[in-house]
């Protein structure tokens, strides 16, 4: 595909799901791009966007400039900047849930926000009851949007009172059908071979919420009073349900069909039809049914496609269908109502005159939603926005992008990690770069484990990160004893050895098994909630860093299921503890837990700011960033942070920190701690602080050599005072690992934050 779209003449740039992707939004855009350029006689150009699905390889049509990776959160603001240096003057953004990445489909905020031409935004769903991550996505959206297009009047009547979107920008455009003439069915079933039949037609992707179980139910009672209606289902599986389930609802429907002795009234016809060959189907149809199961179901394209062929058409209730089939064009019946299904179907059999009626209706009131209609009309909202539209200026926050200078990262890679994988769990230890088996395997690796490839799922949807999180959730399963407790040490020929791992290890595996649930494949959740309840159940007593990493794993648990006020108790009980310890230690000059600064320090303050979030509790605020502070003024130099070395720590009353050997795990917590600082406070400094404690990895250091190796993906074991040490092992690469991803992922949600919204996530780095 081109990389230059500046030779281009003026052109619209069309951004959606696009053939060969087999989906009803694909089709859509489709049609609406043949519209318009058929509309434009060769003065606009029309260009597509195509959201791309990473379990597909697909080819796409010349239109397609270029493939947009729907989890690659760096593909929006290149998209975005390949556009403002080209000749595209508006943007005819196609809108559905579940097309775009991050949170909600959050991801697109940050091409929109980025663009300087004019955007017309298509709402294909409206939803009465957003979720409050959905209301921000579609706030923003509308605010950013210069014209917004729906396809009913109940989607701009919700647009206008539930989301407040100003009467002005708001455009009815109905859903495009082609067209087709209104023809008598008996003359095109021949081809069929249903010659003197008559025929009810349901078509489109298949999948649960069709509800053709239920048409199926109302069949018995029609055959009994018509033998030759034959009820034709036409369409493939959803590729997303078969993904998930396989063909499990299709067998089930037939299994249904034969059950009710239905083998000759029903005709499965399982594959995804040109427009040409369902429009012959439409024509061979007496009747069509739609017996959706979603009632706030908005738009429907098979629906509108029934209507524009001049169908008599039997509908449940959902909201497009009430309002498309009013006036006489359709019956609408109660949902999951095999009876009322059936009596309009007989009742309509037996009534000519009214299906003759019906018929005219339907197909009068569609010519105003025929393609070539419905192309001008997008084409007016084009050249409307662009004639009244000001140019935008690009709108990053340049003091964001300055401080954590997000570009030039390296990009996130799992290479090393799969390295240390076996079909056991994490090796603990490498020889440079190669797996060292002799010391085996721990509990405290893969539970850090578990956090890094959930966030990389997370972020980019990364099938190699889904067979790592088998791998590790597997060792934890492995690890955990009867009494909830976890052993730590595994041989390499999977010999615990020992009784119970440590307090940290617990801790640890709480925060793997709860980071899991909150952010990891919905698979997985259910084994990490079972482990992960069997061992909270009984909080045992842990040390300073066990009860840090405790509380961690109990807020993610919480944001899992927010609803669980045991696990606010807990995380209180544990804060307090932190606080009482604090109380004890702490001094003027000594803002520390205990008499010792040593090992994995950050994780404290960080956990007692995310126990501030659970229960507001100003104290666990006031320790938190005090602590940290402490923390970051030992470490600071002029333009680099020098981390408190292993060989000494730094003791209460005994000068300096030790220099050396300094520890990855230490960097990574002032990345991860300094991240939720500033989230919760909105203090800067953080943003500068948690960059030069990533940037200790890459040689801003007291030695200015890079511990993380660009060649494999790993990061040196520690920094000493003559160099690395470069060994690669699991601790410290998984540290390297979750400090770079944690990085660009708070890039990306603080800039959304100062733009205005909390919708959506991650990062700025492509994979």
């Amino acid at each position: 595909m081109p990389e230059d779209l500046s030779s281009l003449k003026d052109a619209v740039a069309f951004i959606s799901t696009y053939p060969p992707r087999q989906c009803g939004l694909a089709t859509f855009a489709s049609d609406l791009v043949a519209a318009v350029r058929g509309r434009t006689e060769g003065r606009l150009r029309t260009v597509v966007i195509a959201m791309d699905d990473p379990e597909e390889d697909l080819d796409y049509p010349p239109e397609v400039q270029y493939a947009l990776r729907q989890h690659d959160n760096a593909d929006y603001v290149r998209i975005a900047e390949i556009l403002n240096y080209s000749k595209v003057r508006a943007v005819s953004l196609q809108h559905e849930f579940g097309i775009f990445g991050g949170r909600d489909g959050a991801y697109v905020l940050d091409l929109l926000r980025e663009l300087r031409c004019p955007i017309i935004t298509t709402f294909h769903t409206v939803l009465r009851e957003p979720s409050p991550s959905q209301r921000a996505v579609m706030d923003e959206l509308i605010a950013l949007s210069n014209l917004l297009v729906v396809m009913s009047e109940l989607g701009a009547q919700f647009l206008q009172e539930i989301y407040g979107a100003p009467d002005v920008k708001i455009r009815l455009i109905h859903h495009g059908v082609p067209t087709i003439p209104l023809v008598e069915p008996q003359h095109y079933k021949a081809q069929f071979e249903m010659e003197g039949r008559t025929l009810a037609l349901t078509f489109g992707l298949l999948g649960p919420g069709k509800g053709i179980e239920y048409a199926l139910q109302a069949l018995p009672r029609v055959v009994e009073q018509r033998p030759d209606f034959c009820y034709i289902i036409l369409g493939a599986t959803h590729p997303n349900i078969v993904r998930e389930h396989g063909e499990s609802y299709r067998l089930g429907l037939q299994r249904l069909a034969r059950d009710l002795g239905l083998q000759r009234n029903v005709l499965f016809s399982d594959r995804f039809v040109s427009l040409e060959e369902l429009c012959e189907f439409l024509k061979a149809a007496d009747f069509y049914v739609t017996p959706y199961l979603n009632r706030e179901q908005i738009t429907s394209g098979t629906l509108a496609y029934a209507l524009g062929a001049g169908k008599p058409i039997v509908s449940t209730d959902y909201w497009y269908a009430e309002e498309l089939l009013a006036d006489g064009r359709g019956r609408v019946v109660a949902t999951r109502d095999p009876d009322a299904i059936a009596e309009a179907l007989i009742e309509l059999l037996e009534n000519p005159a009214r299906v003759r009626e019906m018929r005219v209706n339907a197909y009068e009131f569609s010519r105003r939603m025929t393609w070539n209609e419905v192309g001008r009309r997008y084409l007016d909202t084009v050249r409307e926005a662009i004639s009244t539209a000001r140019v935008r200026a690009s709108m990053p926050d340049v003091s964001m992008r300055h401080e954590l200078a997000i570009t030039g990262l390296p990009r996130p890679r799992l290479d090393h990690l799969m390295r240390l994988s076996d079909d056991t769990g994490l090796l603990q230890h490498a020889r440079y770069s190669v797996p060292d088996r002799a010391h085996g395997y721990c509990t405290d690796d893969n539970a850090r484990a578990l956090v890094v490839a959930s966030k990389f799922y997370d972020l980019y949807r990364s099938a190699e990160a889904q067979r790592l999180l088998d791998t590790y959730l597997a060792f934890i399963t492995y690890a955990q004893r009867s009494d909830g407790l976890f052993h730590n040490l595994v041989s390499y020929n999977r010999v615990f050895l020992d009784e119970a791992g440590s307090d940290d290890c617990y801790g640890r595996a709480l925060w793997g098994l709860g980071y899991t649930m909150y952010r990891g494949p919905a698979t997985h959740v259910r084994l990490a909630q079972e482990v992960f309840e069997n061992a909270a159940a009984h909080l045992p007593q842990l040390n300073l860093r066990g009860r840090a990493y405790a509380i961690l794993g109990l807020y993610y648990y919480l944001q899992r299921y927010p609803e669980a006020e045991d696990i606010v108790a807990k995380i209180d009980r544990l804060a307090g503890h932190q606080i009482t310890l604090y109380r004890r230690a702490a001094g003027d000059d000594w803002l520390w837990f205990e008499d010792v600064v040593s090992y994995d320090n950050a994780v404290i303050p960080q956990s007692l700011f995310l126990a501030y979030e659970v229960t507001q509790d100003q104290r666990y605020l006031e320790v938190a960033a005090g602590s940290l502070d402490f923390i970051l003024r030992m470490c600071a130099r002029t333009n680099h942070l020098s981390l408190v070395g292993n060989a000494g720590w730094h003791r209460r009353g005994e000068g300096a920190p030790a220099g050396f050997d300094q520890q990855p795990i230490d960097a990574c917590g002032l990345v991860e701690a300094c991240k939720v600082a500033f989230r919760l406070t909105g203090r800067r400094e953080y943003l500068r602080s948690m960059r030069m404690a990533f940037d200790w990895f890459l040689g801003v250091n007291d030695v200015g050599e890079s511990l993380y190796n660009f060649r494999t993906g790993g990061c040196a074991d520690g920094l000493m005072a003559h160099g690395v040490n470069s060994n690669q092992g699991a601790e410290s690469t998984l540290c390297f690992l979750l400090a770079l991803l944690t990085l660009v992922e708070a890039f990306s949600e603080q800039e959304r934050a100062a733009r205005g919204t909390a919708a959506g996530r991650p990062p700025g780095t492509k994979v």
